[in-house]
């Protein structure tokens, strides 16, 4: 799941650990219940036991992951067979396309506000004036109010 080298919380390593033993005794116990012979019966009570013990820990472990939040959508991807990674990219693109459209926005307000200055300054110099020195003043050279940034 993670990659090599990636900084990760070590309850989520231990998680991954624990999940992946109980995958592995798990299609081991498959294999030796299709194939069953009476020879194998303490093998699979051997792996039955193993199982209960893997679901045990996993209980155990449910706790100290409470504060660990997972987007239901990406359940639903794993639902559908999909692969996660692909739940993260799509998220990524949707949240680059939310920031360029927000960028778009902000130098629209830009540009609306550099417009007004300039129209204001025509029709009304003095008192644009005074708004730019009062706001100069105030620390802010270029004009602007501090909730417009």
């Amino acid at each position: 799941m993670a990659a090599s080298g990636e900084a990760s919380d070590p309850r989520l390593n231990t998680l991954e650990q624990t999940l992946e033993a109980f995958q592995e005794n798990a299609r081991q116990l498959g294999v030796i219940a299709s194939d069953f012979q009476p020879k194998s019966q303490d093998a699979l009570n051997q792996k039955l036991q193993t199982l209960v013990s893997g679901l045990q820990e996993l209980d155990h472990m449910k706790n100290s992951l409470g504060d660990v939040k997972i987007p239901l959508e990406l359940l639903d991807y794993l639902d559908q067979g999909k692969n996660p990674q692909l739940y993260t990219k799509e998220v990524i693109d949707r949240t680059l396309a939310k920031n360029q459209q927000v960028n778009g926005k902000i130098e629209l307000y830009k540009k609306f506000r550099a417009t007004l200055l300039k129209e204001l300054s025509e029709e009304m110099p003095h008192e644009t004036m005074r708004y730019r020195s009062i706001r100069e003043k105030a620390g802010d050279p270029s004009g602007s109010m501090p909730n417009d940034k």
